[in-house]
C-alpha cells in the first residue's frame, strides 16, 4: 500500500511541475524509510559515493568544450571542410548539412549544442539555395540528435554511471565505440532521404568535386577535424579516460579558439562557464540522488522481481525488445532522456541481461529510442530548440521532423534485431 502512495505522490509532484531533482529525493527518502530498513544516512553515503566518480567531471568539460565550439568557428569551419567533400552532389548541401552535424556531434557530446552551432550557419544557407522550409527544418532539427548517439555523448556517461552494478559493470569507453555504426547508419539513412528527395538542388557554385576546395578548407578546419580523433582515438587506445579526454578537449578548443583562430575572445569565457555550469547544478544533483534510489533498487531487488514478472508474460528476447521499444518510445514523449536514464534505465538493463541480451546493446537501444523521443511531442528537446533559434511555431517545427523521425524508427528496428550493428567494433577492440 505503501509503495503505491509514494508513486501517486511522484505523479502528483510531476503533474504540478516539481522540479525532478525534488521528485527523486522524496521518493527515495520515503522508499528508505517505509520500504528499506530506514536508515536514511545511507543516502547520504550513496550520494558521497556518486560524487566521489571521476567519470561525472567528463560531462562539464564536454559542455564547457561544446560551448565555447558554438561561440567560436570550428562549427563554420567543420561546415566549410564538408562542403568540399559532399556539397558537389545532388542535394549537396543537405549532405553538406548531415557530414557536419556527425562531425560536429563526435566533439560536443550534445544534440541541443548541435543543433544550435550547426543549425544556425546552415539554415540561412538551405533557404538561400530554395530548399524548402519544412525539409530543412526536419533535417537540422533531425541531424542533431546524432549528438547523443555519435560519441562521445554525455547520455552514455550518465547511462554507464547509473546503469553498472557490481555484477557487471559498463564501460564509457565501450558505450563510445558502440555508438559509432549505430550513429553513422543513422546519418546515412539521412543522407541517402536527402539526397533522393532533394536531388534537383545541385549546388550552383560547385558542380564537381574540387580538390582545390578540400585542400583549403582541410587546411582551414584541420585542427577542428582531429580533435574527435584525439579524443576518441586517445580513448580506444587507453592513452587516456574518457575523463581525461573530456579536459583535453577544452584546453584543445580553448587554445585553438583564442590564441590560434583568435575567434573566441578571453572575455567570453565567464558568459560560456555561467551557461555550463547552470546546465550542470541540477543534473548534478539529479544524478546523485537518483543513484542512492538505484541502490534501494537493488538491495531490494526490484529489477530481478521485475525482469522474473516479464519473463512470466514474455516468452523470448524478441517480444522483450519489441515490448521495451514501444514502451521507451511512449516514455520518450513525455520524459527528457536524462530522467529517462536515472529513473527507467537501472530497472530495464538487469531485465535485459536475463533475457540474454548484451548490456552494450541494450544501452545503444535505450539511447536511440530517446534520440527519437528528441523529435517526438510534447517533451522533445530538439523541437523546442529549433522552434526558438529558427523562429518557427512548435508545430511547423513538429510536422517537419515527421519524415525524419520515420527515418529514425526505421534505423530502430534494425539496430533493435541486429546486434552487430552496435557489438561489432566492441568485439573488434577487446
Amino acid at each position: 500500500m505503501i509503495e503505491y502512495l509514494i508513486i501517486i505522490v511522484a505523479l502528483i509532484c510531476m503533474v504540478i511541475g516539481t522540479p525532478l531533482f525534488i521528485i527523486l529525493a522524496i521518493v527515495t527518502l520515503c522508499s528508505l524509510q517505509f520500504l528499506g530498513d530506514g536508515m536514511l544516512a545511507e543516502m547520504i553515503a550513496d550520494m558521497f559515493n556518486a560524487v566521489n566518480k571521476d567519470v561525472l567531471l567528463a560531462i562539464p568539460f564536454f559542455l564547457i568544450a561544446g560551448q565555447m565550439m558554438t561561440h567560436g568557428s570550428i562549427a563554420r569551419r567543420l561546415i566549410d571542410f564538408a562542403k568540399s567533400i559532399v556539397g558537389w552532389m545532388p542535394g549537396g548541401l543537405a549532405a553538406t548539412a548531415i557530414f557536419a552535424t556527425v562531425i560536429f556531434a563526435a566533439i560536443s557530446g550534445s544534440s541541443p549544442v548541435t543543433v544550435i552551432a550547426i543549425g544556425t550557419i546552415m539554415y540561412p544557407a538551405l533557404i538561400k539555395e530554395n530548399y524548402k522550409e519544412n525539409f530543412s527544418l526536419g533535417l537540422l532539427t533531425s541531424a542533431g540528435s546524432l549528438g547523443i548517439i555519435i560519441p562521445p555523448s554525455i547520455p552514455m556517461i550518465i547511462y554507464a554511471i547509473v546503469v553498472s552494478t557490481p555484477k557487471y559493470v559498463i564501460s564509457v569507453a565501450d558505450l563510445f565505440i558502440a555508438g559509432i555504426i549505430p550513429g553513422l547508419l543513422i546519418a546515412l539513412l539521412l543522407l541517402i532521404y536527402s539526397v533522393i528527395t532533394q536531388k534537383e538542388h545541385t549546388a550552383k557554385t560547385i558542380s564537381s568535386f574540387s580538390f582545390k576546395q578540400f585542400r583549403i578548407s582541410f587546411k582551414n578546419g584541420i585542427l577542428a577535424i582531429i580533435l574527435p580523433v584525439i579524443i576518441l582515438g586517445g580513448i580506444y587506445s587507453g592513452f587516456f579516460t574518457p575523463t581525461e579526454a573530456a579536459a583535453i578537449a577544452v584546453v584543445y578548443t580553448f587554445i585553438v579558439e583564442v590564441f590560434i583562430h583568435k575567434d573566441l575572445k578571453i572575455k567570453q569565457l565567464p558568459k560560456i562557464i555561467i551557461e555550463s555550469t547552470s546546465m550542470m547544478g541540477t543534473l548534478f544533483l539529479i544524478i546523485v540522488i537518483a543513484i542512492s534510489f538505484n541502490q534501494f533498487l537493488a538491495l531490494e531487488r526490484i529489477p530481478y522481481q521485475a525482469a522474473l514478472w516479464m519473463k512470466s508474460i514474455v516468452s523470448s528476447p524478441l517480444m522483450f525488445l519489441i515490448i521495451v521499444n514501444i514502451f521507451l518510445l511512449i516514455l520518450g514523449c513525455f520524459m527528457d532522456i536524462m530522467s529517462a536514464i536515472l529513473i527507467v534505465g537501472p530497472i530495464l538493463s538487469p531485465m535485459a541481461v536475463e533475457f540474454g541480451i548484451d548490456p552494450i546493446h541494450f544501452a545503444i537501444i535505450f539511447i536511440v529510442n530517446m534520440e527519437i523521443g528528441y523529435l517526438t511531442p510534447p517533451m522533445g528537446i530538439n523541437l523546442f530548440v529549433a522552434s526558438s533559434i529558427f523562429q518557427k511555431k512548435i508545430g511547423f517545427v513538429i510536422k517537419s521532423t515527421l519524415p525524419f523521425t520515420l527515418i529514425l524508427l526505421f534505423a530502430l528496428i534494425l539496430i533493435s534485431y541486429i546486434p552487430t550493428i552496435s557489438l561489432f567494433l566492441v568485439e573488434m577492440f577487446r
